[in-house]
């Protein structure tokens, strides 16, 4: 990681352009996708229809390699596949703008905030496309004086990521009151099942044979078969490892029966227009749902249930300087609550497996302590040069001693997130070259030290010919390696496609 190009080190986020007003016209592409650890060839078809305020993407696609076709994307044997399969295939449903009486994006959601951003700031559903395809809503509306605006991470689940509902009125006409719930109905839905048996791989022990799942350890043949699996996904595993694995008790995992683990979110902000280019406002937010700690009493120490915490901005200011978008907050957290716990990553790491098995977003919050401090953010065009756009936090306090199990102050928590994009016309040849780089509330940001929340990755676009490009575009995750002390391993995410555009 520390010897990312620098162009990733001032940057963050950019996707194909969803975002922007829809544009008629087809692409198609050829290349290939990783999905369920196979690479597969890709042969799909976009089109982008505008019908008025309406825009309308669609994404067709097709999956083979030597072994024939992906027919899990077209499966109509039930109701429930057949409408996934056709809803898989819209990219996006727009109408309108933002700010307009009636605006709604359904399908990629490239970057959503509700109200000021305390709790959901710059969500993306697309941060794992194409091997996860996600079929969000956003949806913005005005009626009887009132603003009315949900997010809904995916359709395509019965426990969406991000499920959120804000109001807002005006109580003068330069002053506003609104109020946002937000809520993930289990974060334990986020855990990867490659098979799609309802057994997430972690207690699957068959985690590609959607026809079992059991370790079945009566019976000696099957015993050997998954002893044998196992040392192909691990060579050189001993039997004693491999006993002490299915000491886990997969078997006793029932998706019928399994407990969910839910979080939710409530935030109030005022916002005050001080002029045309100046506005004011205020936000506190509540994280509801009870973690495990470690509790010192009268020297015994137990683990009991606690609450989650609340932070608060007293004030904070947007304004536009010419070209420049400013955003100044000065934040105050409290224990067991950090800032914009919904953002870019939140699908990433909204539920992992480490050594200590598996561990959510939220039961990582007994870190954080009392922390105060400041978050920047400006987005700018360079003389049509490239456009940046990035944002910094730096709270200090107390965070969590292991060691000690307890708060020890003094201590730094940063984030750094960042976009860039580069003017293609100034380079011949290049039809799109953008990148980004994000890591969210760590000591220091810049030693790129990788965690959880650490995310980079370009999208790089090279002219071929007239109307073919050929795109390159990667990205990059961590998860925690359970056979090297916990230490952080990259997920390489690679697609390489060529587009056509009719």
């Amino acid at each position: 990681m520390r010897f990312i190009p620098l162009l990733l080190v001032f940057s963050l986020f950019a996707q194909d352009d969803v975002g922007a007003p829809p544009k008629s016209g087809t692409t198609g592409s050829i290349g290939t996708v990783t999905l369920n650890g196979q690479v597969y060839n890709q042969l799909s078809i976009r089109p982008e229809i505008p019908i008025g305020k309406l825009g309308v993407g669609l994404d067709i696609y097709l999956y083979f390699n030597d072994e024939g076709m992906y027919w899990d994307s077209w499966d109509f044997s039930s109701g429930g596949s057949a409408y996934k399969t056709i809803i898989d295939k819209i990219y996006y449903l727009r109408w309108g703008q933002p700010g307009d009486n009636l605006y709604f994006m359904a399908g990629a959601l490239p970057s959503v905030t509700l109200g000021q951003g305390i709790l959901v700031n710059n969500y993306s559903n697309i941060m794992e496309y194409p091997q996860v395809r996600q079929v969000g809503l956003n949806l913005q509306a005005k009626v009887a004086g009132f603003g009315i605006e949900l997010i809904h991470s995916n359709f395509k689940s019965s426990t969406p990521g991000v499920l959120g509902i804000r109001g807002s009125r005006s109580l003068l006409p330069k002053l506003s009151l609104g109020v946002s719930f937000v809520t993930d109905l289990d974060q334990l839905a986020g855990l990867p099942d490659s098979d799609g048996d309802n057994y997430p791989d972690y207690y699957d022990f068959y985690p590609d044979d959607a026809t079992k799942w059991d370790d079945y350890s009566g019976d000696s043949l099957l015993f050997n078969n998954l002893y044998d699996y196992h040392k192909s996904e691990n060579p050189g595993i001993s039997l004693e490892d491999f006993l002490n694995i299915l000491t886990v008790s997969k078997s006793n995992y029932s998706p019928e029966n399994a407990t969910k683990d839910p979080v939710s979110g409530l935030a109030i902000d005022v916002t005050y227009s001080l002029s045309e280019k100046v506005t004011l406002y205020s936000q506190v937010g509540f994280l509801i749902g009870e973690i495990d700690t470690l509790i010192n009493e009268n020297s015994i120490s137990y683990t009991d249930k606690t609450k989650l915490g609340w932070g608060l901005v007293p004030i904070g200011a947007r304004t536009k300087l010419g070209p420049i978008k400013l955003l100044a907050e000065y934040r105050m957290g409290f224990e067991r609550f950090v800032f914009n716990y919904w953002d870019r990553a939140y699908d990433v790491n909204r539920v992992s497996v480490n050594a200590d098995g598996v561990v959510t977003r939220e039961s990582q919050l007994y870190l954080y302590g009392k922390l105060n401090g400041f978050y920047v953010q400006a987005d700018m065009s360079v003389m049509n040069l490239f456009t940046l756009g990035t944002g910094y936090q730096n709270m200090q306090g107390e965070k969590w001693d292991e060691d000690l199990n307890e708060y020890k102050t003094g201590e730094t928590n940063q984030t750094f997130l960042s976009t860039i994009t580069i003017n293609p016309s100034l380079i011949p040849k290049v039809g799109k070259a953008e990148a980004f780089y994000q890591q969210s509330n760590v000591p220091n940001p810049f030693d790129f030290t990788p965690t959880a929340s650490t995310i980079w990755g370009y999208n790089l676009g090279i002219e071929v010919s007239s109307g073919v490009m050929l795109m390159y575009k990667a990205r990059t995750t961590y998860i925690s390696d359970l056979e090297n002390d916990g230490e952080f391993i990259p997920v390489e995410s690679i697609q390489i496609e060529t587009q056509f555009i009719f």
